[in-house]
């Protein structure tokens, strides 16, 4: 397993999923209230009910999971609730989980749900500002009761960068929910903005690298909405990663919670070409063209282009391109040090290849965000394992 498709709030393309699932670049979906509506309209234009899209998913083989994402309600801005709200999945307050009545309601429907659709249990949790504070007690009482009611849950832990790169008092809440032993995890680095790549600090990869570390040892984890930024946590442990073919489903941030304008403009395709050596995508969809014309030779030993333009290809290219990645750090071995060894040879090829674009095209050398603070924090990460005198 290496990635699993992430719900999209435009138009969702089963399709594209069970092709790339086909292809073995992809094993599951991960479907969520924030963009599938639970009640099924039908008619040209309008999204299935939740129900047919799993049913449409699954007769294609592929594995389906229905995330709550309860941790969108703290994010600052969040009004985006045209779906959400027909899932009622509150006996309380929506978002409140202060009391053991209202956490345990919360739960339960969200258990009742997955039930429904035949998907396994994953725990609700809080959205976390940092490691040791009342929302961290909430997140942790909020499991023990998911485990109380599913011993077989997966839990989830989301968090901002504050909360990443929290040090100690972050290792002390992952010790703490790490203790309940639940079968899975499900991880979110959580953005104020859905910009790609992330703008994720070398301490907050250090944090991410440590936390799955620890999580990875006992049960499997999924890092959710990770794309290639979840390349460092691969080399930690974790086996699988989101993805899509929106910045929506490649990034997890407060922009695409927020309500939606009355007005506004039609939204575009992410088509940008990701390119594996690079580890990252080019700036505009025309400069895979680019490089193409300039030097054929080089695009090829990167990994390739799209070999025709458009959404679908982008995407297929780019599941395969995230797939290639994982496929390679994982193939290292079961060791964690060999893992973390050929990630960050990985990033240092990276850090050339994007200078040979530069040099070839013209087109700007982006390693400062594709690869610098990722690999810094690798390397923190390595460090403190004692891999590096």
């Amino acid at each position: 397993m290496t990635t699993f498709i992430e719900d999209s709030p435009r138009s969702f393309q089963a399709g594209w999923i069970a092709d790339a699932h086909n292809a073995g670049t992809a094993t599951g979906a991960v479907l969520t209230p924030w963009a599938s509506p639970n009640v099924h309209r039908g008619g040209p234009g309008l999204k299935p009910g939740i129900g047919n899209r799993v049913q449409e998913l699954r007769d294609a083989g592929v594995s389906v999971w229905f995330d709550a994402t309860t941790h969108a309600l703290q994010m600052p801005g969040v009004g985006d609730f045209r779906y959400y709200a027909e899932f009622n999945l509150w006996g309380g307050p929506v978002g409140d989980l202060t009391q053991d009545a209202y956490r345990r309601e919360h739960v339960r429907r969200v258990f009742r749900h997955q039930s429904g659709l035949g998907a396994p249990f994953v725990a609700p949790a809080p959205l976390l500002p940092s490691g040791l504070n009342n929302v961290s007690t909430l997140a942790l009482e909020t499991a023990r009761v998911a485990l109380e009611l599913q011993p077989s849950a997966t839990l989830t832990i989301a968090g901002v960068g504050t909360f990443w790169s929290d040090g100690r008092d972050l290792d002390a809440h992952v010790g703490a929910l790490a203790a309940l032993a639940p079968a899975g995890w499900f991880i979110s680095f959580v953005q104020p903005d859905n910009d790609l790549p992330p703008k994720l600090t070398a301490d907050e990869i250090y944090g991410i690298c440590r936390t799955v570390r620890a999580l990875s040892e006992y049960a499997p984890v999924h890092v959710s909405h990770g794309d290639l930024a979840a390349l460092p946590a691969v080399a930690a442990g974790a086996t699988t990663a989101g993805t899509g073919w929106d910045r929506r489903q490649r990034v997890i941030s407060f922009t695409d919670y927020a309500a939606r304008p009355e007005t506004g403009g039609q939204a575009s395709w992410y088509e940008r070409p990701t390119v594996l050596g690079l580890l990252g995508t080019l700036d505009r969809k025309s400069d895979g063209a680019l490089l193409q014309q300039q030097d054929a030779a080089l695009a090829a030993r990167l990994g390739g282009l799209p070999s025709v333009p458009g959404p679908k290809e982008s995407f297929r290219h780019h599941v395969g391109q995230l797939d290639a990645a994982i496929r390679r750090v994982q193939g290292a071995g079961l060791a964690y040090r060999q893992r973390y060894e050929e990630l960050d040879t990985m990033y240092t090829e990276a850090s050339t290849n994007w200078a040979a674009v530069r040099a070839a095209t013209g087109l700007p050398d982006r390693s400062g965000l594709w690869v610098t603070p990722y690999q810094q924090g690798l390397r923190m990460y390595g460090q403190s394992e004692g891999w590096i005198v």
